[in-house]
């Protein structure tokens, strides 16, 4: 979990990284004025959203992790022995160093020092850095006497994050807590995540698990749902059977999973691109089979819990079978109605 409620940015800088060419580069010498409180207030909107869902990661290095270049620059930075403007240069040459990917783009690399940070209920500061290349088209009106001009401008749409990861200074020996972002092609994304970052999940199959759970629970509200025709029961039904799934197998296979739990062909075409979206979303790809934490799916059984409020009269919990529920509409009433069949009452 995150919250970043009370976090300010304390410092930021931002570089130029251009593409292939080795000297195609402008390091800044000093931070950005933060003193505007909208300017302010906007970075920090732009930096901390795009963090909805996050896995975490740590610094990794085959070695030694003092040999992680990222991992060693924040570190001086975190005991006060090098500057922010000294640590984004590093990094910043660091970033240049591994940029040779030939459809890797051009873009401003944002270094952000933030405060107030709460990381799995744990206050710490971290540093951010942040990667944009996307540059989107926008209109500008401007007034000259009774008529308007207008021009067209190129600039980052804050709603939109290329590359960007933070690094929450705790647990250092473990190789801090680490959420990345990336939203570019996979053929380019490795060289943020496993040339420049040198990262790895941490505790792997129990964030594997946990971001599936987390998907699947996300398929179930967002798709699942009555707005798309899928009524309140099977609802119940997939979030039941997904359940048993993971308490019953120790290693989760999506094409398993699916053909168990799913089963209709166009709802598991509708779960595939789901998980597509997710996955962007996440900065992540889930993989289609891993070793299923038992950790990870005692935590998540609240989210199982399949509850249908009738009215304002009932709240039934759904623990089992489907087969054992019907549906219906009574016409003398013009209501509808459940029935459930049982052997024993307690």
């Amino acid at each position: 979990m995150l919250e970043f409620t009370d976090a300010i940015i304390d410092q930021a800088i931002v570089h130029y990284i251009g593409s292939t060419d080795a000297n195609d580069m402008i390091l800044s010498d000093k931070p950005i004025d933060l003193s505007n409180e909208l300017l302010h207030n906007l970075l920090r909107d732009y930096f901390i959203s795009h963090f909805k869902k996050p896995s975490f990661f740590s610094f990794s290095h085959e070695s030694s992790l003092d040999l992680n270049e990222v991992y060693s620059f924040v570190s001086d930075f975190f005991d006060d022995k090098k500057t922010l403007v000294e640590t984004s240069t590093d990094i910043a040459r660091h970033l240049k160093h591994v940029t040779n990917h030939p459809n890797i783009k051009e873009g401003e690399l944002y270094i952000v020092s933030l405060k107030g940070c709460i990381v799995e209920d744990e206050l710490a500061d971290a540093i951010g850095i942040f990667k944009a290349e996307t540059k989107d088209k926008f209109l500008k009106v401007s007034r000259a006497g009774l008529s308007f001009n207008l021009s067209c401008e190129f600039g980052v749409n804050i709603k939109h994050l290329d590359k960007a990861c933070l690094i929450f200074n705790t647990e250092k020996d473990l190789g801090y807590k680490i959420c990345v972002i990336d939203n570019t092609n996979k053929e380019e994304a490795k060289y943020w995540v496993d040339h420049f970052l040198q990262v790895k999940m941490r505790d792997e199959n129990f964030y594997k698990t946990k971001a599936t759970i987390d998907l699947c629970k996300g398929f179930v509200q967002d798709v699942i749902n009555p707005q798309n025709n899928f009524p309140k029961l099977q609802q119940a039904e997939i979030l039941t059977k997904t359940r048993d799934f993971f308490n019953d197998n120790e290693v989760f296979d999506q094409e398993k999973f699916e053909a168990k739990v799913i089963k209709k062909p166009e709802v598991i075409e509708a779960f595939q691109e789901y998980k597509k979206s997710y996955e962007a979303e996440l900065g992540y790809n889930i993989p289609n089979e891993f070793s299923i934490s038992v950790d990870a799916t005692k935590q998540a059984q609240k989210f199982f819990k399949s509850i249908i409020k009738l009215d304002k009269n009932f709240h039934v919990y759904i623990h089992g079978s489907r087969e054992l529920v019907d549906r219906g509409y009574d016409k003398e009433k013009g209501m509808n109605y459940y029935k459930f069949y049982y052997e024993k009452e307690s």
